[in-house]
């Protein structure tokens, strides 16, 4: 076991690393740019994000996060840092590594993205880039390239490049990244590969890459001579990687369900290389297809792999080979997995003829549920019918009329193409286990769970907001217990060119919206990709788009717009010296939307040289829309002509804010 993964009273293990590299395109260029930069200092007990969604539960969970809070998150204070570009859609979660020793360069925390161009960036977290380094996997020059989206003529799924989809999984114990490349070789020639690189160079480790291969003994689709080999063309690897007790799994299922393909997990020694586990959900069958939306397999506390079956073969009656729209409860053993336990809907004809997919969302384990003594051990998931199904993992429930699972709450959410997040937060005072839901078609939904049930109906909505296809996978930041956020990206506009948005709601009460990223256009993170997952990382949010990488965080000062009339005033030659002007007033606005909710504090005003004076001041808080008057006054002792500044002191950005003043004094009338 060689990485620990937080979770609340769970520790899920990750495993260590060694694994597969790149036969052709630019290995890892390290870039002198960011010579001398010292990493921000880390949040008390974060160890990084090294995987999809947190940790081998997929609760999506950040439990070490105390910048990032509700009262800190706000359009006022939190916003777009900078953004870095990469040369494709990131569609794979970006990871997380703090302090990582890069050669030359210093000591940096990296973010590593992961590009369908076949790329894979290391960025300074905290600085805008270059990269520290780069790797590429495709080689355009000699003809080697990611495989192109027209090659399957009719699907749109993934525009234009077919390249690394799946998120990779990092093992800091060696230092080292796992990642999957799809390249076009040449005319109807692919290739799939599992690269092991340095975290620290992009260089590949020993024995890498391996080209993905496969065969099963099985009479289902695509068979020769009973024997069902690995397709690298038509075989998409989708969900995330995982690690677990020294083996690395792949998971794949196709692009827009185009025949032939099946479900494969394949599992690789993490430092042989070797192929140790091959399976296959429908060898005697077709499809079966483990995608969940980029949700990769699951592993319980023994080590075996929990899964979800798209569409596909499955037999209603023993002995059982094929396992469409199924729950997977997976023992590694004698080369391959066997399913241990599963739960297949009694619907499942109806799933498989009209494209229902049961594996459309992610498997969301949850940490022992204590107050369930006779189910502690459960997971929650839904798929494009919207029924949410909680399942004991030890004993899913087979196949039969009645559904016997744990609980099924039919329609409870919007079709499910993405994964539930966990969080047991205080609520009140009191410890709540919470499950969140973003389905399509729907509002953000949080459950609580007790007694191992869902209670009905959810305990908070965020009403105002329905987010379209594909929904979205939330994830939840907090300190512990307390300070909860939940984050969610909707990427409704992927197929557009349009903005991806990202949301943050109180995890505690979804109908708070604390903040989103389309009150402002300079807040912008770029053109959306579907599925994409926020990573929440030491203060900051990091998020994949077509073009880049966006990180936002909490802003150097209070942003509001301010506008202050008139700009100048001009006291004129007829004030007489010795006396004083009658006031003139300057109006100070805030002029940001009610949207915003950003508020600005007036702390003080000065007017300067002397001759120029405050007659009554403007000291309070402003909420957008509202305004307040300052006064100045003019009392020249000379007839020399006099230039000066009322300055207009707050906490946003750009202060203090100045009004230009000028006068020349009269001489007094003699007599």
């Amino acid at each position: 076991m060689r990485g620990l993964i937080l979770g609340v009273a769970l520790v899920a293990a990750i495993s260590g690393a060694n694994v597969i590299g790149h036969a052709a395109g630019t290995p890892g260029r390290l870039h002198s740019a960011h010579r001398g930069i010292s990493a921000r200092a880390l949040e008390p007990g974060f160890t990084g994000t090294l995987l999809y969604r947190n940790d081998n539960f997929r609760t999506g969970q950040n439990l070490a996060e105390s910048v990032l809070t509700p009262s800190t998150v706000t359009a006022a204070q939190f916003g777009l840092l900078f953004t870095d570009t990469v040369d494709g859609q990131i569609y794979a979660q970006p990871l997380y590594v703090p302090a990582v020793a890069i050669p030359s360069l210093g000591t940096h925390n990296v973010v590593y993205v992961a590009t369908e161009f076949d790329s894979v960036y290391a960025f300074d977290a905290d600085t805008a880039g270059p990269p520290l380094w780069d790797t590429a996997f495709a080689d355009p020059a000699n003809g080697i390239t990611p495989a192109p989206s027209s090659d399957l003529p009719g699907c749109d799924d993934l525009v234009p490049w077919f390249g690394i989809t799946a998120t990779p999984v990092i093992d800091p114990a060696t230092q080292t990244l796992y990642v999957i490349s799809t390249l076009k070789l040449g005319p109807d020639s692919y290739q799939q590969q599992l690269h092991a690189l340095d975290i620290t160079t992009g260089h590949e480790q020993p024995n890498s890459p391996v080209t993905i291969e496969a065969t099963i003994a099985g009479t289902g689709e695509a068979s020769v001579g009973g024997i069902i080999s690995f397709d690298p063309f038509y075989q998409m690897d989708r969900p995330a990687l995982t690690l677990a007790n020294g083996v690395v799994y792949l998971s794949f299922a196709s692009h827009c369900d185009t025949q032939p393909y099946h479900g494969w997990i394949l599992g690789y020694d993490e430092t042989t290389l070797d192929q140790v586990v091959v399976y296959n959900t429908t060898p005697n069958g077709s499809e079966g297809g483990i995608w969940q939306s980029g949700c990769g397999p699951g592993v319980d506390t023994n080590g075996d792999l929990i899964a979800i079956t798209g569409n596909g073969t499955f037999e209603t009656t023993t002995p059982r080979t094929d396992y469409g729209d199924s729950y997977l409860r997976l023992t590694p053993g004698g080369g391959t997995l066997s399913v241990s336990s599963f739960f297949t809907p009694s619907n499942q004809l109806l799933l498989d003829e009209d494209d229902l997919d049961l594996g459309s969302g992610g498997n969301l384990m949850l940490p022992d549920q204590t107050d369930a003594p006779a189910n502690p051990h459960l997971m929650v998931s839904a798929g494009k019918q919207g029924t949410l199904y909680v399942v004991n993992r030890d004993d899913m429930g087979g196949f039969n009329p009645s559904d016997q699972v744990v609980q099924k709450l039919p329609k409870a959410v919007g079709g499910l193409w993405s994964t539930p997040a966990y969080w047991q937060g205080k609520v009140k005072s009191r410890l709540q286990n919470m499950i969140y839901t973003i389905g399509v078609s729907d509002q953000p939904k949080m459950f609580v769970m007790s007694k191992g049930l869902l209670r009905t109906p959810p305990a908070s909505t965020a009403g105002a907001f329905t987010f379209a296809y594909p929904g979205a996978s939330p994830v939840i930041s907090a300190n512990g217990t307390t300070g909860g956020i939940m984050w969610a990206i909707d990427s409704s506009a992927w197929n557009t060119g349009g903005p991806a948005i990202l949301y943050a709601f109180d995890a505690t009460n979804l109908n708070t919206e604390l903040y989103d990223s389309n009150q402002f256009s300079s807040d912008d993170p770029g053109p959306a990709v579907k599925f994409t997952v926020p990573t929440v990382a030491n203060g900051s949010v990091y998020m994949g788009t077509q073009t880049q990488l966006a990180v936002f965080g909490l802003l150097p000062s209070i942003r509001a717009n301010l506008t202050i009339t008139p700009d100048s005033i001009a006291f004129g030659d007829n004030v007489t010296m010795g006396t004083t002007s009658k006031p003139k007033k300057v109006t100070i606005m805030n002029a940001n939307s009610k949207q915003t909710r950003v508020a600005v504090d007036i702390e003080l005003e000065s007017a300067s040289p002397s001759v120029f004076a405050v007659k009554s001041e403007c000291k309070k808080t402003l909420k957008p829309g509202k305004s307040c008057k300052v006064s100045v006054t003019f009392k020249p002792t000379n007839t020399t002509a006099q230039i000066g500044s009322l300055m207009i002191y707050d906490n946003a950005s750009g202060s203090p804010q100045s009004v230009a003043l000028s006068g020349t004094g009269m001489a007094a009338k003699t007599k």
